[in-house]
């Protein structure tokens, strides 16, 4: 078995898998045993034959149908069968407990399916709606957000920012030339007044900025040409402590500072009316959970796995983590000065 940490004591996997990337990481280091032992939210995943996916007991005929889901009442697991081609079938069955994910995944759907395209998902992508579900269940919300920490003032800083805007290439310029340490660049974790660190994303190597190698900047710009280029794994992905050095990661901190980072002519305003509104919208454009096919179904046949009440407690969660925090919105019209002035104002001991 292979053992995965994407959040340090909180989420882990255990796969029969040698490698597996998704929404909280792409480029995790291995794990041990015990590491994954102390996370409270485990996620188990195994790749079958095909014909292996469902107990051979199971005479779907009695089970309840929701499109190709079936399962039954309360039983907290449904399985999933799709025809594909030259009889082969897309297979998977998941089961969710109170804090653990259960996936058995036949090899057809797991080698053949790796995108959103159309009905059909990824078991990355199915996994990380039902996983942001669970953890709100749990008390802890996934913010779609970069962060760091300056330790000498004690201030952990949350960049919000919609698509593009600037969140990920501000956290690096802000570790790399102002000495922050690391937190997260695309993905972090909240249970409104600690943060802790999802440091195994890499969406950073899509900015040139970084020092990056001439091959590195050669992929980027073909990707901006031709951006289906991006499914195409041509070079490969670095760790983050690759990029600024060991030990630079905080894996858990208080929350202390709260950025959004908008486009437009140079201005910075403090008033928070109607930014838990647009914090909460920033991250529905990551998370589908509410409408993932795959929590659907479950909840279908379970109601006490609601999407309902996970946007309740999301919204309870981003609520307090906005009240612990001090708030600033930053406009500028060229990214690269967000990270000047955020540091300006960090400095400033009045702030």
């Amino acid at each position: 078995m292979s053992y995965f940490v994407y959040i340090d004591g909180i989420l882990g996997i255990e796969t029969n898998v040698e490698k597996f990337s998704w929404s909280y990481g792409t480029v995790a280091p291995l794990a041990t045993e015990e590491d994954f032992s102390k996370c409270c939210i485990k996620l188990y995943i195994k790749v079958v034959n095909d014909n292996y996916v469902f107990p051979k007991d199971n005479d779907k005929n009695t089970l309840g149908k929701f499109h190709y889901f079936s399962g039954n009442p309360k039983e907290h697991k449904i399985f999933y069968d799709r025809n594909y081609f030259f009889g082969k079938h897309l297979r998977f069955s998941i089961e969710m407990s109170q804090k653990s994910i259960f996936v058995i995944v036949g090899k057809t759907y797991f080698k053949h399916v790796h995108h959103r395209i159309m009905n059909l998902h990824s078991l990355g992508y199915i996994l990380t709606d039902l996983t942001a579900g669970l953890l709100l269940l749990n008390g802890y919300a996934t913010l779609h957000c970069s962060a760091v920490n300056f330790s000498e003032q004690n201030r952990s800083i949350i960049l919000f920012a919609p698509p593009n805007t600037g969140k990920t290439l501000t956290s690096m310029r802000l570790c790399q030339q102002h000495e922050a340490n690391f937190i997260a660049e695309d993905f972090a974790l909240t249970n409104g007044k600690l943060i802790w660190s999802v440091p195994w994303t890499s969406t950073f190597r899509f900015y040139d900025e970084l020092n990056q190698s001439g091959w590195d900047k050669l992929i980027n710009k073909i990707v901006r040409i031709i951006p289906a280029f991006e499914l195409i794994s041509l070079s490969k992905k670095k760790a983050i402590n690759k990029y600024i050095g060991p030990n630079r990661i905080v894996y858990k901190s208080n929350a202390t500072d709260i950025f959004i980072l908008e486009r437009g002519k140079k201005s910075i305003s403090y008033d928070k009316s109607g930014v838990l509104d647009k914090i909460l919208t920033l991250n529905r454009y990551e998370f589908n959970y509410h409408k993932a096919p795959t929590l659907v179904a479950l909840s279908y046949f379970n109601p006490d796995i609601s999407p309902e009440k996970m946007l309740d407690y999301e919204k309870k969660i981003m609520s307090q983590l906005l009240d612990e925090c001090k708030y600033s919105c930053v406009q500028v019209e060229n990214a690269l000065e967000y990270s000047e002035i955020i540091y300006e104002k960090l400095m400033n001991k009045n702030f």
